[in-house]
């Protein structure tokens, strides 16, 4: 089994480096890595191509800047039999690919996530995922299963035949590929571990408040308006992409 770990980027010098010292560490070693970025300002690309001797590792400049064509255009390169989409700014353990890969042997999944973890000793930071990992993520998962686009793994073949992401949505992005994957009849499987490790800058940013209230909005959406939920939440959240 080979992993394709696919990164968009986009002013990331500050973060990149944290997930891609992660894997330079990994006790699973098939993997390659894709970053793809929308047009940095900052030292991003330098920052990536300290990398480059340490695992097979391209950079390329997207044509089109977006969270979701990037992932796209990343996945296009790839040649991974598991296509795995990271966030520039998580951090995983030494351990966290040979973890995924051992589950994966065991039955036949075309998309898999996992539980977060905040990268944070606040309180409220950990009540906040935890509330997204029971609420939105657990409870639902039979029914509506989701994905939050911190990490998301799944089969290169089952990816390509829905399309990918669809790259006009600017938000919910990751619950909507996980809806149209469930909907195609694939199968998905969450894990409460290994857990991903996720910076918290858009809380630091946005405001807790506001972010929990996004979250809820955006639940109560996705679980009432299942059969639309993308079209009726596409401008009703600000969600910027490389503005940290």
């Amino acid at each position: 089994m080979k992993f394709s770990i696919c990164i968009p980027t986009l002013n990331e010098e500050k973060y990149i480096g944290g997930i891609l010292n992660c894997l330079e560490k990994q006790t699973f070693k098939d993997f390659e890595v894709t970053v793809v970025d929308g047009n940095s300002q900052d030292r991003t690309k330098e920052e990536v191509l300290k990398f480059s001797s340490k695992y097979p590792l391209q950079f390329l400049k997207s044509p089109q800047r977006g969270v979701s064509f990037q992932r796209n255009y990343a996945e296009k390169k790839s040649s991974g039999d598991y296509v795995i989409f990271f966030d520039a700014d998580v951090m995983i353990e030494s351990d966290f690919l040979e973890k995924i890969s051992n589950h994966l042997e065991k039955g036949d999944i075309d998309v898999l996530t996992t539980w977060n973890k905040p990268i944070s000793d606040k309180p409220i930071d950990e009540f906040i995922y935890l509330f997204v990992n029971i609420f939105m993520l657990e409870l639902i998962k039979k029914k509506n299963p989701g994905a939050v686009g911190v990490f998301i793994c799944v089969k290169k073949s089952s990816f390509e035949k829905i399309g990918g992401f669809r790259e006009k949505v600017n938000f919910g992005e990751d619950f909507d590929l996980a809806k149209r994957l469930h909907d195609s009849g694939f199968t998905y499987a969450l894990l409460k571990k290994p857990k991903v490790h996720v910076s918290v800058r858009r809380f630091d940013k946005e405001g807790r408040l506001n972010m929990i209230i996004k979250n809820l909005r955006a639940a109560t959406y996705y679980l009432t308006n299942n059969n639309n939920y993308i079209d009726k939440i596409q401008g009703k959240f600000k969600h910027e992409f490389g503005k940290f």
